[in-house]
């Protein structure tokens, strides 16, 4: 009892020297904010003392009549196994090292275990917090069960050899075994306990604390195995209950992130009243409108308010109108604009296989969209034709309890920007979102099953023949298997999103979902880290729809590498940037500029024909500065480079390069100029540069 009483007494007297601390010295602005703190994790702060003193009481009173009732010790078993692990690790001591991992294992662990908790109030870190307390119960309710009734002795107890902390500091050991015994071994708690710490610290923004905290965990654990206090079993046992510790902090983490995302995401009951009445409305006034124009059509709502799967902020409704089979394209077209233009506010033309019309209506957007109403997906016409089968499908195949799986997986691919199949962004589509989700079950199974995915992952919602793709990720359309639901999706976003995927299992945070804006870096400080080699075209924008702008911007930087590359620029990088009124096409060339010849290696002497051609072509030519001449049987030339600089070279040549039609014809009339690094760096491509420096992906920031 006096042991008991005496480390309480410590521990307690301790903890509240340190608040008292704090408060004396914090500023007094700061002195309620604290308080405040202690009051609202209170429930923390009283669970980490109710496991130490269950600690002190299972060491002091329950473990000795325990061991004596199971009546046997299991370190035989484990020395059969390690015998010549142990004498490999007492091989490895000397007295320094000795003295290190003294002193990791007596003075930075316990520091580590009483400080950290403390850090974490004071900073206000509540995540790190909860999962330190939470984790410190159910790591010691887990080893507990094996302390009482799996005595395991600890190494050199059982060798009978010196204690390594007597040796380096005589007096610590006996006030070292104040709070354990020799046969509470298995699992190592030293090791979970270490582990833990780490994995706490991890949710903290203290950078610096969490690399003192990983390189601390490692350190403990290589101390009870060099000090020879722990069997290799105990610290895999540690390592064990950490494991599943951290699964359970994990999925508390996912829990109380995904419910925080659901309750910005998810419509309330006013939105979904509302949208209900307005797509009513709407409803009666296209079929008022179709019936005044003779116009003989079926409207059906579809997408993602027909299934119930919309986002708060992201409420697009879309009407589509079914029209007869035997209907011309051209009157369809046309009847399908008109009815639009009638409906909608500040109606505008859109295009895709063929015209739609894109407005307001009592303040929401919506699409009414013109299509063949026909029996089955194969039988389309159109592409949009199978549009109203994909809304059935999704209806009869999606349980409304899976809609809030839906919703996480689209706000989720907008955190990381791969939600969009549309050119601009070649990501996932709505309805591929919806199908994941039939298909996996739930939001966290699709990420564990996009977690382990490559490059042309095939997946069926249903068993049909289909034909083969060769798309980063293949999704067989359940209601036309001839066709990828993911085709849009580049390889790009494939990969960002697996592992976006991976890095959300791994540590799950809010900010996949919502992430930061990007702080801007200065232009002066952008100016002195960009390399200068760089080299740009800025182009006039063309007014064209961006599902038709974005092929073609990628066309041209596609073709603009190439041509470079073959006038001997061979480029690192190339990438573009669109703002309102301008195109940025932006290139990073190995060299600006090239030695002023080249050697071309012409044909084997033996090749007499392409020989005399050769020699034809290149004697007497103004641009040779040597030869041609042979080294072992082949010929050679030196010539001069036409194009020095690759600034020269866009110059002349960007009109002869075949880029996309439209950008092509700006070009063709001059609205463009080359611009080097200095020209770059403007407040149009500010943004842009602060991310390409940066480098960090979205959720990182």
């Amino acid at each position: 009892m006096k042991k008991i009483g005496l480390i309480l007494t410590l521990g307690i007297s301790n903890f509240m020297l340190f608040l008292l601390t704090l408060l004396a010295f914090i500023p007094k602005s700061k002195k309620g904010e604290l308080l405040r703190r202690i009051i609202e994790q209170k429930k923390y702060i009283i669970l980490i003392f109710l496991v130490a003193a269950a600690h002190l009481i299972e060491v002091n009173f329950f473990d000795e009549p325990a061991t004596q009732l199971v009546g046997a010790d299991f370190s035989g078993a484990f020395d059969s196994v390690e015998r010549n692990l142990i004498s490999l690790f007492v091989g490895c001591r000397t007295y320094i090292l000795t003295l290190f991992f003294v002193f990791i294992y007596i003075i930075v662990y316990p520091f580590l275990l009483c400080f950290s908790p403390l850090l974490f109030l004071v900073s206000n870190e509540r995540k790190a917090m909860e999962a330190f307390s939470y984790g410190t119960a159910i790591t010691y309710a887990l080893a507990l069960p094996f302390y009482l009734f799996f005595p395991v002795t600890n190494v050199y107890t059982y060798y009978s050899i010196s204690s390594p902390l007597k040796v380096a500091i005589p007096p610590i050991e006996k006030f070292f075994y104040f709070t354990t015994t020799r046969n509470n071994c298995f699992p190592s708690l030293h090791v979970a306990m270490a582990l833990l710490i780490a994995k706490s610290a991890s949710f903290t923004r203290n950078e610096k604390y969490k690399l003192v905290t990983y390189f601390c965990s490692i350190a403990v654990v290589a101390s009870v195995l060099i000090l020879t206090i722990h069997w290799l079993m105990d610290v895999l046992g540690g390592l064990a209950v950490f494991s599943l510790v951290s699964r359970i902090i994990n999925g508390k983490n996912q829990n109380d992130i995904e419910k925080k995302v659901l309750k910005k995401v998810t419509p309330s009951l006013i939105d979904r009243i509302k949208v209900s009445m307005v797509v009513k409305v709407l409803m009666k006034k296209v079929k008022q409108a179709c019936k005044r124009l003779k116009i003989f059509v079926k409207p059906k709502l579809v997408g993602s308010v027909a299934k119930g799967t919309y986002l708060k902020d992201a409420i697009d409704i879309d009407i589509f109108l079914l029209f007869p089979k035997n209907t011309s394209r051209k009157e369809l077209e046309e009847k399908g604009l008109t009815v639009g233009r009638r409906v909608l506010e500040n109606a505008e033309e859109r295009y895709a296989e063929h015209p739609y019309t894109r407005g307001k209506f009592m303040g929401y957007d919506v699409e009414i969209v013109p299509c063949y109403e026909v029996k089955d997906a194969t039988e389309k016409i159109s592409a949009v034709d199978r549009t109203p089968f994909h809304t059935d499908y999704v209806v009869k195949k999606l349980p409304r309890k899976k809609r809030k799986e839906v919703r996480l997986l689209k706000q989720f691919l907008k955190g990381i920007g791969c939600y969009g199949a549309e050119a601009e962004i070649q990501g996932f589509s709505g309805y591929l979102c919806e199908l994941l989700v039939i298909k996996y079950g739930s939001f966290r199974k699709v990420l564990e099953a996009a977690s382990k995915w490559n490059v042309g992952e095939t997946i069926k919602l249903e068993e049909v023949e289909s034909p083969s793709f060769s798309d980063p990720l293949v999704v067989i359309d359940p209601v036309d298997p001839n066709r990828n639901v993911a085709s849009a999706l580049s390889k790009e976003k494939f990969d960002l999103f697996v592992r976006a995927s991976r890095e959300y299992l791994r540590k799950p945070s809010l900010s996949f979902f919502f992430p930061r804006e990007v702080k801007l870096i200065p232009l002066d400080e952008i100016r002195e880290k960009l390399d200068d080699n760089f080299v740009g075209i800025k182009l006039e924008k063309p007014d064209i729809v961006p599902d038709n702008l974005y092929p073609q911007i990628r066309k041209s930087v596609r073709r603009i590498k190439q041509a470079c590359e073959e006038a001997d620029f061979e480029i690192l990088e190339s990438k573009f940037a669109v703002t309102e009124n301008a195109i940025y096409l932006i290139f990073k060339p190995k060299k600006k500029t090239l030695s002023p010849t080249i050697i071309h290696r012409g044909p084997p002497e033996k090749e007499k024909e392409h020989v005399e051609r050769f020699l034809k072509k290149w004697r007497g030519n103004e641009r040779t500065v040597k030869g041609p001449y042979k080294i072992d049987g082949r010929w050679f030339v030196e010539v001069k480079r036409k194009f020095l600089r690759i600034e020269d070279f866009l110059r002349e040549r960007l009109k002869e390069i075949s880029v996309g039609k439209d950008i092509q014809k700006v070009i063709e009339k001059g609205n463009y100029e080359i611009l080097d690094k200095e020209g770059l760096i403007n407040d149009d491509l500010h943004k842009f540069w602060t991310e390409y420096l940066n480098g960090r992906m979205p959720w990182e920031r």
